[in-house]
């Protein structure tokens, strides 16, 4: 069991992988997103994979994909879009869809079933990217997946602590050193806090633990804005509720 918790810590800290923070209101890219663009021919949205995104292309090549974007409203959000098999050859997807006004895009691998050592397995739909048209998509997707990395962290130092026989959270010192130590080395720094109020730098993550069951990881979204989520006891504080109890649409 031992070992199987710290092969899943290693996998769980992989997914923390930060982009670099900018200057508060600097403008985000748009359009753009792992090397996978969308653009638009004769009115239709074209998503397009570069040469830089091979990998995320050869996933999808002769499968059936979903390409959903949602717009922003008054009263929340709508969207919708369409599904498709994705050409085996080329690096376009032409979707035929000529809806206006979208805020970002994702790319999914659609539900699928395989067949594996002679068994046939059903496969949920894997996300492949997400890609921000508007500034305002910009600034959800990339709050959103700050917000998500916090939970991870949470969770690895909430495992860890369970392997060890321990309620609650590691250390900060402790979060720290399996950070050090892990393999490959996350691309992203984790730093102390001295109090669960405190904010890190631009571009890290900042952890703070009483050593027993009040934690909190806190980080500055490329806007600017102190995104955090604190444990303390039963009591969970934050202001990216809607990033981890929302649907990933």
């Amino acid at each position: 069991m031992r070992g199987g918790v710290t092969g899943a810590v290693a996998a769980l800290l992989l997914v923390l992988v930060l982009p670099s923070a900018g200057a508060a209101q600097t403008p985000l890219p748009v359009g753009e997103a792992d090397g996978v663009r969308i653009v638009r021919e004769r009115g239709a949205l074209v998503v397009v994979f570069t040469r830089q995104a091979e990998r995320l292309r050869r996933k999808v090549a002769g499968k059936r994909v979903s390409v959903l974007c949602t717009e922003f409203t008054a009263n929340g959000s709508n969207g919708g879009g369409v599904t498709q098999r994705a050409p085996k050859r080329g690096r376009r997807i032409e979707t035929g869809d000529h809806t206006r006004g979208m805020d970002y895009c994702r790319v999914w691998l659609a539900a699928r079933t395989v067949t594996r050592r002679g068994e046939r397995q059903r496969r949920g739909r894997e996300h492949i990217v997400s890609i921000p048209l508007t500034q305002r998509g910009a600034v959800f997707l990339d709050e959103q997946f700050k917000a998500l990395n916090l939970t991870v962290l949470l969770t690895v130092s909430e495992l860890v602590a369970e392997t060890r026989n321990r309620n609650g959270f590691l250390s900060t010192a402790q979060l720290l050193q399996l950070v050090r130590n892990a393999r490959p080395r996350p691309p992203f720094a984790v730093v102390a806090l001295g109090a669960p109020s405190d904010s890190p730098p631009a571009g890290a993550v900042g952890y703070y633990s009483d050593g027993a069951r009040h934690a909190a990881a806190v980080v500055l979204s490329a806007s600017g804005k102190r995104l955090f989520l604190e444990h303390n006891g039963d009591v969970l504080h934050t202001n990216v509720a809607k990033y981890i109890f929302g649907d990933l649409d």
